[in-house]
């Protein structure tokens, strides 16, 4: 009987200033806490010991050296229950009214955190419905299909947002536009390392909507 995956909503969460609490004080926590701290987020992490790896982020985030209890969670955007008791866990989970994430029974949480990896500002995040291996394999093989001139034109395409908005046209024009100009031609440029000229034809692309604008009656 194939086992429903029931995390099956993907999002991205801005985590900016929002107060996120972890709970443990081992090699997960410290994982889950420096993911957070790199997000932005203002954490809290609550433990009755520390692993010396947390204590030298403690500039960073707020330590609460004792047990947990239930109104550590009050205000909380987001909480980790990542203890090494099932008890613990499971009372943060049950506790918490918010975004919950538990570490020794992940069915229990209400999402989970996918693998994921970076390419410049480009992230890609990878699920496969509780299959660690093959997500650790799927991520590598992902990373290593994935040139940096990706990266590097997509920068180069925030850039060029901001122009092609700029341009008399509708909101239908310039999806179709877009559409068009991120063609296979430039993905198979990318793929070659070839960003200059993928740059070349996107913007004689850019040219030809800007002169359909000037020629189109408004």
């Amino acid at each position: 009987m194939k086992e429903e995956n029931k995390f099956i909503y993907p999002a991205m969460l801005s985590l900016t200033n929002k107060k996120c609490v972890v709970v443990g004080g081992g090699t997960v926590a410290l994982r889950k806490t420096k993911t957070l701290i790199e997000a932005g987020a203002k954490v809290t992490l609550i433990a009755p010991n520390f692993a010396s790896e947390i204590l030298d982020l403690a500039s960073l985030l707020t330590l609460v050296q004792r047990n947990y209890e239930n109104d550590d969670l009050q205000e909380a955007f987001l909480v980790v229950a990542a203890t090494d008791s099932f008890e613990v866990n499971r009372q943060v989970t049950e506790a918490a009214t918010c975004l919950v994430n538990n570490i020794t029974e992940p069915e229990l949480s209400n999402f989970i955190v996918p693998s994921s990896f970076s390419k410049g500002d480009i992230q890609i995040s990878i699920a496969t419905g509780g299959v660690p291996a093959f997500t650790r394999k799927l991520k590598q093989y992902l990373q290593g299909k994935l040139p940096e001139s990706f990266a590097e034109f997509n920068e180069f395409l925030r850039e060029q947002r901001n122009v092609v908005k700029s341009i008399p046209s509708s909101s239908a024009e310039r999806t179709a536009f877009w559409r068009d100009a991120l063609n296979e031609e430039v993905f198979d440029l990318l793929e070659q390392g070839k960003t200059l000229l993928a740059k070349e034809i996107f913007l004689h692309a850019v040219d030809r909507f800007r002169a359909e604008s000037q020629n189109s009656p408004r």
